[in-house]
Parts: structure tokens; sequence; C-alpha cells
């Protein structure tokens, strides 16, 4: 025998929970094994040579990403509209709009591509460029990068977590490095990159930085964040009214005769079961899930009675 009540909409409730968690890693043993690697690039078009050699900075990890095309593919996803763009073949320069500019000799036009920026504050690709309202958004030809894996950041890193301590190229210089809340990772009181922070994306310009190919190949490294991920909560309202659900399924009920007689005090007008286990199904009656109760709770025979199931996925 069984009993089943269908949910109506007004029974499920879907509600996001925001949930944060903090990351230290010491050691480049460490960032490898969490699966936060190093990577290289290069501006093939001045370094040809380094065009077909893997990007990454750790001899033990093999990758197919090559410098060259780790390289184009930073400056397309991050800086294409801090670069002047040419169109292909023509000597006119597009603007974000995609406008042709007439005057090629304009350098303060760029291109027409999204780059994930994570302010909306002005930025420039001025190395000498100044201002309390902006930040520099400077693409060297020799990008290193830090790629974490979504697994832990999941949905975006935490503005003003993440956090960089390296020993830099002479033993005992070591350099620190820190996002500023705004998308830019800074050294001291220099720009040194950026930080993408829904990609898990860390970019150091190799000019500014200090960084060179020691950045994964060193003991002496920290590296720390917060990741936030949004999980969803699903609240599932079970409401028994007084004329349901007032005969139990409990086999100790049974007498013991073989036609499944149940004992005379579970007819009686003043029999009321208990609840202890809720269990859903789907269409086909398949079980899918059960809900056990912390203890037995007895249905009303004047009231509703109202149990609340909270999943979260």
């Amino acid at each position: 025998m069984s009993a089943y009540k269908q949910f109506l909409s007004t029974d499920v409730i879907v509600s996001p929970l925001v949930v944060n968690k903090s990351f230290t890693f010491e050691g480049t043993a460490s960032l490898i094994n969490a699966g936060i690697v190093g990577f290289v690039g290069a501006n093939y078009s001045k370094s040809s040579s380094f065009f077909y050699a893997s990007a990454s900075l750790n001899p033990a990890i093999t990758s197919s990403i090559t410098v060259g095309g780790l390289y184009n593919s930073i400056k397309q996803l991050y800086y294409t509209n801090y670069i002047p763009n040419p169109i292909s073949g023509s000597p006119y320069v597009t603007n974000y709009l995609g406008q042709v500019v007439e005057d090629d000799s304009r350098t303060d036009v760029y291109s027409r591509f999204y780059n994930y920026e994570s302010t909306t504050l002005f930025q420039t690709n001025s190395l000498g460029y100044t201002s309390n309202y902006g930040f520099e958004r400077y693409f060297d030809n020799y990008p290193y990068v830090i790629s974490i894996p979504r697994d832990l950041f999941g949905d975006y890193i935490n503005p003003n977590t993440f956090y960089l301590r390296l020993e830099g190229v002479d033993p005992g210089n070591f350099n620190s490095f820190t996002d500023n809340g705004e998308g830019i990772l800074i050294s001291g009181s220099q720009i040194a990159g950026i930080v993408n922070y829904s990609h898990g994306i860390i970019v150091f310009a190799q000019s500014i930085g200090n960084i060179d190919e020691s950045l994964f190949q060193t003991s002496n490294i920290t590296c720390s964040f917060q990741s936030s991920r949004t999980i969803y909560e699903t609240q599932y309202k079970c409401t028994i009214r007084p004329e349901e659900f007032n005969f139990s399924l409990n086999p100790s009920l049974i007498s013991g005769s073989t036609d499944g007689t149940v004992y005379n005090f579970v007819t009686g007008s003043y029999f009321s079961p208990y609840v202890t286990t809720v269990g859903f199904y789907n269409e086909a009656q398949e079980l899918l899930m059960v809900a056990k109760l912390g203890q037995p709770l007895p249905t009303s025979a004047t009231t509703d009675t109202t149990i609340l199931v909270n999943i979260d996925k």
C-alpha cells in the first residue's frame, strides 16, 4: 500500500546561497598538486624561435599550449581594447565600435572585442599615464600567467583576496603581489598585471613585475585566495491536511494474521499516526530520495501539518 501527494509550484522554493572558502598553498609542489599551473607567453612575431615551445613553466608538466598561442590568447581575451588594432590588410584603425578611424596615426583607439574587465573605472595602456581614477592595463611581450582550476575558485575569485609571494631572481629577494579589488595586480607601488576573477587567470607583466621562469621553479612561493560559489537550496513544503495520511504504513500494525488484519486500536477514531520518513518520487512512482525526521512527528486531526525539506545542490 502506498500514498502519494503531488507538489504544487508554490510548494517548491529555490534560493541561492553564496559560500566562500579560503585557500593557501606553500611551495610549488602544493600548487601543482592542486592543479594550479604557470605558463609563459611570447610575441612570436618578435621571437619566432619561441613559437613552437611549450608554454608550461614547470618541467614536470607537459602542455600542448605554445608560448605564441598563449600570448595571442591572453592578448585577445584581456588586452585587445587597450592595443591599437588595424584592420587586416589595411592601414586603418578601428575603434571599439568597429568604426574606421581615417587617421591611422592615432594611438588612442582600440579594438571592438570584449576584454572581461573587472571594473568600470577608466584604464589605459600607457606606462607613463597616471590618474586618480584609472589604472594602467599594460600588455607585455612576455606575459606570465597563473591558471587556477575552476574546481578551486568556483564562480570567481573574491576581489581583494589574491596574494602571491615568491623568491625573485636573486636569492633572498622576495616579491609580493596582491589584487586591488578592481582586477589589477599590484606589487609594492607598481601595477604588475591583471587578475580575472571569473576565469581564475592572473597575468603578470614581466617588465613590470620582475617575474621570470623561476615563478614555478622555486619552493619559496606562497599563494592564497578566496573562492566564491553559489549553491542553490531547494525547499520542499510537504503539507498534510487533517484528512490526509491518517493511516500508517508501518508493518508492525498488522496483527500477524495471514490476511493482513490490523490491530483493533488502529481502526479507532483516536488513532493518530506519526511521520518518521518522507519519500520523494518521480512521475513513474520511482523512489528518488528519502528524508528522515529527527524524531517521530504526530499528524494533527484538526490542523495542517507542514514538513519542510531542504536540499542543497
